[in-house]
């Protein structure tokens, strides 16, 4: 990770996964089904079992559509898709469990070296 000076505006650390969102939505189903408004188990939404099983999945965005479309949305939330659900789900989503993906464990640990860099961390 590269961290960025601004001289007189401050300072600031670039974050840009790419892939890797999509695939941390599929870390915790109980947030998942919570955001889709459903009770579906992890199974019954197709959720890979395992943190290491997520990070195998090569397209997770498929993944979330195919759990999304196993809870028969109708209407307006059919016709948008999970997209529009992200960011709730991001609010949702357990750190504990995020922290057993590689990829998450590996940006939490730059972004925190990054800002110790910047002075803005002890």
């Amino acid at each position: 990770m590269h961290y960025l000076e601004f001289s007189e505006t401050g300072s600031g650390v670039a974050v840009i996964p790419i892939r890797e969102t999509e695939a941390w939505a599929l870390v915790d189903g109980n947030a998942l089904s919570n955001v889709l408004g459903s009770t579906l188990t992890d199974t019954a939404l197709g959720l890979p079992p395992s943190a290491s099983a997520v990070e195998a999945v090569s397209d997770p965005k498929d993944w979330l559509n195919h759990a999304f479309a196993a809870t028969h949305p109708t209407g307006r939330p059919r016709k948008q898709g999970i997209s529009p659900l992200l960011n709730a789900l991001a609010e949702h989503v357990s750190l504990p469990l995020l922290r057993r993906l590689t990829a998450f464990a590996a940006l939490e640990d730059e972004l925190g070296e990054a800002l110790r860099q910047l002075r803005i961390l002890p």
